[in-house]
């Protein structure tokens, strides 16, 4: 009878070093932390204009961030089909670490009352431009099989019959921002009876690319969108083919031409995919060249030019990139690259949301005749500024393809690595920017839904052709 009873314990003892080799294969998943330090040169601050135009197109929170966003996450295995596993095959374990934590943004985030998703987590208001940023990250969770259509079909009926039912500035187009769980509008003039206290035509213009990128994909929501489209006077939003919005003060209402530089070239494109005309908006003879360490650009000399790299990928990855004379983002691109080189630290220059006041930054490749400056969104400048974002650099990392871009994507993996979703970036001094927002989450989503797409824009319109293509073609008639 002893025998036996050795034979249990061995057998005991065996599936104890089975349990233990597995849950050490488990922990070595965890990417480890990796602290980087970006001592940004400092040069010196503009003096903000004394008259400046509204271009806010962002709210701007105060929230308490979860601390449990802080914990190290452990990589999670995608199940796949063998057909869709076809269309995501360049997508890496790294990219595929980002998608799960850029779900749970999402999931933490959405509204099932409203349809709508927080803009900051921990703060629920939320402008158009984020509801296209919500649009474009369900639709892209659901492109890379990360949620079913049911689940897809589910939050975006609820989104749109939602925006249905918005209470409407003046009863003519979308306030500024709303509250994510009521749907009411959010801000200053809220709870008068102009329900808030104006629009914005850039946000707009992103809602309805978005809006048309929807249709195509989506097309038994056609009737819907068409509902919501219906609602809104969009063409009250242009005027002589440019976009204008408008801020209502205690004083008078103000109706200004808005939109600088790429934004509103990108905005614009959204009124031109409603059918209206907005040609004036891409004229080009009214800007300025300059030479900035060494790369030629343009620059807006407008009121408040901000100057980011936003609109530019945004662009190329849901549109398709277009060789045009407003176009910088080669220009853009070949600038990061030397500036980095130059500087041996990677910089990323873009709009974002802060952990700390004033919760939202332009960091401009040029404002005001500086390079590289950080402003509020009235234009004051901002001394302890982010100085990488992870959306525009991971943008770029699936727009190029070299080593460069590569080390774009290697700084933006292991700066999410500590964290539950993806933060935004970093500040000057290495410190991780955890202002955890849906424009950072959406845009790297849809960057993925990009490359598992082979470079192919979201949209795909006809007359446009792929960013490589085009350098090809420059280098060949070079």
């Amino acid at each position: 009878m002893a025998k036996p009873k050795r034979v249990k314990c061995y057998l005991a003892a065996l599936l104890l070093f089975a349990t233990l080799n597995c849950f050490g294969q488990q922990s070595a998943q965890i990417v480890p932390a990796q602290a980087i330090s970006r001592n940004i040169k400092q040069t010196p601050n503009p003096s903000p204009p004394v008259k400046i135009h509204f271009q806010r197109r962002s709210v701007i929170p105060n929230p308490t961030f979860d601390k449990q966003q802080t914990k190290q996450a452990t990589l999670s295995k995608t199940n796949l089909t063998d057909d869709v596993a076809s269309q995501v095959s360049q997508l890496n374990r790294h990219d595929r670490l980002l998608i799960n934590k850029a779900k749970r943004y999402f999931d933490k985030n959405w509204n099932e009352t409203t349809g709508l998703i927080d803009s900051v987590q921990g703060y629920s208001h939320a402008t158009m431009w984020d509801v296209a940023s919500g649009i474009a990250g369900l639709l892209a969770l659901e492109a890379l099989e990360m949620s079913s259509q049911q689940s897809t079909h589910f939050r975006l009926e609820k989104m749109l019959n939602t925006l249905i039912k918005l209470p409407l500035y003046k009863n003519i187009l979308p306030n500024r921002q709303y509250n994510t769980r009521t749907a009411l509008p959010s801000g200053r003039m809220s709870q008068t009876s102009s329900n808030g206290n104006g629009w914005s035509a850039l946000d707009l213009g992103r809602l309805y690319i978005w809006l048309e990128i929807l249709k195509r994909h989506k097309p038994y929501l056609i009737e819907k969108i068409n509902q919501v489209q219906n609602k809104w006077q969009l063409e009250r939003a242009t005027k002589q083919g440019n976009l204008y919005g408008t801020k209502l003060t205690a004083q008078r209402e103000y109706f200004r031409q808005e939109g600088r530089l790429g934004y509103l070239q990108y905005a614009a494109t959204g009124y031109r995919l409603a059918g209206l005309n907005v040609d004036t908006a891409f004229e080009c003879y009214k800007l300025e060249s300059i030479d900035l360490e060494g790369i030629s650009l343009l620059i807006d000399q407008g009121n408040l030019p901000f100057f980011t790299l936003d609109p530019y990928v945004l662009y190329a990855i849901e549109l398709g990139y277009q060789d045009s004379c407003w176009n910088q983002l080669q220009q853009l691109y070949k600038l990061h690259k030397q500036h980095a080189a130059t500087n041996n630290r990677l910089v990323a220059f873009a709009e974002d949301s802060l952990s700390k006041s004033p919760w939202f930054l332009y960091n401009n490749i040029i404002f005001q005749g500086s390079p590289w400056q950080s402003v509020s969104h009235s234009g004051k400048p901002i001394n302890d500024k982010q100085t990488f974002s992870n959306k525009a650099a991971f943008a770029m990392s699936v727009l190029f393809d070299e080593p460069y871009s590569q080390q774009l994507a290697d700084l933006v993996i292991s700066n999410s690595a500590r964290h539950t979703v993806i933060p935004t970036g970093l500040y000057a001094n290495g410190k991780t920017n955890t202002a955890y927002n849906i424009n950072t989450n959406s845009l790297i989503l849809v960057s993925l839904w990009y490359k598992s797409r082979n470079k192919q824009s979201i949209l795909l319109p006809d007359n446009t052709r792929g960013l490589q293509a085009e350098m090809s073609s420059n280098k060949s008639r070079n």
